[in-house]
């Protein structure tokens, strides 16, 4: 049978209220880790993340984003319940590891600038945390769903981040959506 994956190696999935291609995503996504935990319909509130994101190995979150460029840690990302922030996430004893936030929909949630985004790397990085995949435009959740299945199932063969985000771009050519989308992803760090 399917040996369960050491506690170091937890994979968190967490779909935010609101966005309809993200709960296929995740569902999708989840086939993929047997034993991952799965937070979705109702059930993504902020403490439950929080609890779940604690050291975890990889952590997905699809959910509508808010970022700050004035002040970072007030950034946040809307769950079932309301707002987790990264200042919440600062309260974490061990970030999760690997960290994708696929939390942008067309014409909804604002763009993340660089800036923002290394105001979430700066507060995170000291926490444990050694990879983040993003959105710095907002993306259609519809084209973004195929690409992240594609970007987990090379993540899960050992590819780093910046590799495997390299490889759904080339994946993408002759699409010129799911280019532009793809396009739209940066990875820092590992």
């Amino acid at each position: 049978g399917h040996l369960a994956a050491p506690r170091q190696r937890r994979v968190l999935l967490v779909a935010g209220p609101g966005l309809t291609g993200s709960v296929e995503e995740i569902r999708q996504i989840a086939h993929r880790y047997p034993d991952s935990v799965v937070l979705a319909d109702g059930r993504a509130t902020a403490d439950a993340a929080l609890a779940a994101l604690d050291g975890a190995w990889t952590a997905h979150v699809a959910a509508h984003g808010s970022f700050r460029s004035d002040n970072p840690l007030f950034s946040a990302l809307s769950l079932d319940d309301g707002p987790l922030t990264v200042y919440d996430l600062c309260r974490l004893r061990r970030a999760p590891r690997r960290l994708i936030l696929s939390s942008c929909e067309s014409g909804v949630a604002a763009p993340v600038a660089a800036d923002e985004l290394l105001g979430v790397v700066t507060a995170l990085v000291p926490l444990g945390m050694a990879s983040l995949l993003a959105s710095v435009v907002p993306v259609n959740d519809g084209a973004a769903a195929p690409l992240m299945v594609d970007l987990h199932d090379r993540l899960r063969v050992g590819r780093s981040f910046g590799d495997a985000l390299h490889a759904v771009r080339e994946g993408a050519a002759g699409d010129p959506v799911a280019v532009a989308t793809a396009l739209s992803f940066v990875a820092l760090g590992q």
